[in-house]
């Protein structure tokens, strides 16, 4: 796919992330009903499209094992990365653990399968969908490690319906089975209405979120330079120098060009309810990869053709 393509179909998704905003600022979306959308798209619309985008693509068995492969090396290298950054830049010891847990974990979900399914189509949502299911493996044990400083981890939560949903399509990946055509279908449809909503969600995010506060932090403005620029283009420059497929390269580029997750603010409510940087950190970058995601594609595009 060219510049443009890519530029023209950001250009979409961000306009359905003012459409949240906008219905949000209008009290067509209310907080409580945005966490019920979030649980819909979450539970339904994203398990499904990770499923559809499998039985649609033509990936063999070899393409989605190369793809777990790629997933935990890129993980691999993110947590690194984060770790050697903080120390680097000298980031206070009582804040690293919440630094680099927003340093690792990107919005692969929300805004990962738009964007990829924007630059590689339904190929490309197969293979990402392996890296979902590394993501939520790492997430929940050493993402939970990092926020609550190893007090506890819960295996069940490990178990969700994206992590179900990676781990079958793992099977269909591996195997090649398709499920009744009407299924299919089902899944196809349910699965198309996950752009839309995950981005207006974003923006209604937005529009119920501190701006103030979020702008007026130090701390993430640093984190957001890290996130948004330095760890994605050393990606960039990492994987363009290995034997990986062009099309998992460009995954693991796009993967770290997004913004901060949307798991570590609900997590570090969890663990520390008074503090609100992460919820900061995840608005704050989403309004900032409007400017920073396609000049990263951009560069991902040029040197990864």
């Amino acid at each position: 796919m060219n510049l443009s393509a890519v530029i023209s179909q950001l250009a979409a998704l961000f306009l359905m992330i003012l459409a949240g905003y906008i219905s949000a600022r209008a009290d067509l979306i209310s907080p409580q009903f945005r966490q019920k959308l979030s649980s819909l798209a979450l539970n339904t619309a994203a398990p499904c499209i990770i499923l559809s985008s499998v039985l649609e693509s033509e990936s063999g068995s070899a393409d989605m094992a190369a793809a777990v492969g790629v997933g935990v090396f890129f993980f691999a290298l993110m947590i690194a990365l984060a770790a050697l950054l903080v120390r680097v830049c000298r980031v206070p010891r009582a804040q690293r653990g919440l630094d680099q847990l927003m340093l690792v974990f990107t919005n692969v979900g929300f805004m990962g399968i738009p964007v990829v399914q924007s630059i590689y189509g339904p190929t490309g949502v197969a293979l990402l969908s392996m890296f979902i299911l590394i993501f939520n493996l790492c997430f929940f044990s050493y993402g939970v490690l990092l926020i609550s400083g190893g007090l506890s981890l819960n295996p069940r939560a490990l178990l969700n319906t994206c992590i179900v949903a990676a781990l079958l399509a793992l099977l269909f990946g591996l195997t090649g089975w398709h499920l009744p055509a009407p299924v299919e279908t089902a899944l196809s449809a349910i699965g198309a209405m996950n752009t839309p909503l995950a981005m207006m969600i974003i923006g209604a995010s937005i529009a119920h979120s501190d701006l103030r506060a979020a702008f007026s932090s130090p701390r993430l403005y640093l984190v957001s330079l890290l996130r948004m620029a330095v760890m994605p283009l050393c990606i960039l420059g990492i994987v363009a120098v290995l034997p990986i497929p062009r099309m998992l390269a460009g995954i693991c580029v796009a993967l770290a060009a997004m913004p901060v997750a949307g798991n570590c603010a609900m997590i570090s409510d969890l663990y520390t309810p008074e503090d609100m940087t992460a919820s900061q950190a995840v608005m704050l970058t989403t309004l900032l990869s409007a400017v920073t995601l396609p000049l990263i594609c951009a560069a991902m595009l040029a040197v990864l053709a």
